[in-house]
């Protein structure tokens, strides 16, 4: 993805811009799961400041039934007797650097303390509890917002770290503008769920270009958008973290969903297409998917406007995004 792409979440977009969306063109790579559709609309906020947004999800690398040990110091170690979930883990390659730059006005930027911010998104973040040898990092957050637009941007990112530095669990909210641009290169075809508290996500495990081991997810709650990355914590305690923080559900195991929506971008050389999601099924901010269409499956086969049942195992695997690894069918409706 070019540096100066600039992208907002398909759920922020309005009408008249899906067609351009549909006829932009993202650069991908043979074999890599390439950024969501989402992603790939390019639409440039009007600014009088530009700032770059660092805090994009963290990369990961996680493999099936390994969780390779991590050298740390016992003392920095939870010793909770609450039952270690077992992570079924996806290995991912290092993926590339992506950043995502987007144009931010000073003037709109609305401070909040940690606690303001947390009744913003309705969430709870009970790391330090989980955790103790961790702790929070700093309490300056805030959204961007205008007179036009309301709230526009509200991606925030949040450190939990040991004394040391050499530990640390960063989670990234955001609701009205969520990031689905990540760039990752599954190690093996088959995509693997980990079920916590009834829900089936999908977890990653990665070493960083500076040795970190990192374990990552992403998934939405509600409305809100969130990702967790951590560096040098265990699997073990990795697994309690998403335990306290994933919203509990019931569903069964393996099970398999669908949603319905029309066509509104298709991206054949990234081999994407976007749906907006029919408004009873779709939630305020979180109305556009994306869809990665599987080798054999052409974006080509599809046009704007065409309605359509997607059917899919787990939950999305990165935020709005389905896998072609999850994909069980695509229908046309009528």
């Amino acid at each position: 993805m070019n540096p100066e792409l600039f992208s907002e979440a398909m759920s922020e977009v309005n009408d008249k811009y899906y067609e351009e969306a549909a006829a932009y063109h993202c650069q991908t790579r043979r074999g890599i799961k390439f950024a969501s559709f989402a992603a790939c609309a390019a639409i440039v906020l009007a600014v009088s400041l530009a700032t770059v947004w660092k805090q994009f999800p963290g990369q990961l690398v996680p493999q099936p039934d390994n969780n390779p040990p991590i050298t740390t110091d016992p003392n920095e170690q939870s010793n909770s007797t609450e039952q270690v979930i077992s992570l079924c883990i996806n290995e991912i390659a290092a993926p590339d650097a992506v950043m995502n730059n987007i144009n931010l006005s000073g003037d709109d930027f609305i401070e909040m303390s940690y606690e303001e911010l947390l009744t913003y998104f309705n969430a709870s973040l009970p790391i330090t509890e989980t955790l103790p040898y961790l702790t929070l990092q700093r309490e300056d957050f805030g959204v961007f917002r205008s007179k036009d637009r309301d709230i526009y941007y509200d991606g925030n990112s949040i450190v939990f770290q040991n004394s040391d530095g050499s530990q640390s669990i960063h989670i990234v909210l955001s609701k009205v503008f969520k990031h689905t641009y990540d760039v990752f290169d599954l190690r093996e075809n088959e995509l693997r769920f980990t079920n916590i508290n009834g829900r089936e996500l999908a977890i990653f495990h990665y070493k960083d270009e500076s040795g970190a081991e990192c374990y990552y997810a992403e998934f939405a709650q509600g409305d809100v958008a969130l990702t967790i990355r951590s560096e040098n914590v265990s699997a073990g305690d990795y697994g309690k973290c998403l335990k306290a923080l994933v919203g509990k559900t019931q569903q069964s195991g393996g099970s398999v969903h669908s949603i319905t929506g029309e066509i509104v971008a298709i991206d054949p050389y990234a081999n994407h297409i976007g749906i907006r999601l029919d408004e009873e099924q779709a939630l305020e901010y979180s109305r556009g998917y994306g869809i990665d269409l599987p080798d054999g499956q052409s974006a080509d086969e599809y046009s704007l406007g065409d309605r359509i049942e997607v059917a899919y195992t787990g939950e999305p695997a990165t935020i709005l995004t389905i896998w072609a690894q999850q994909l069980v069918e695509i229908t046309l409706l009528p």
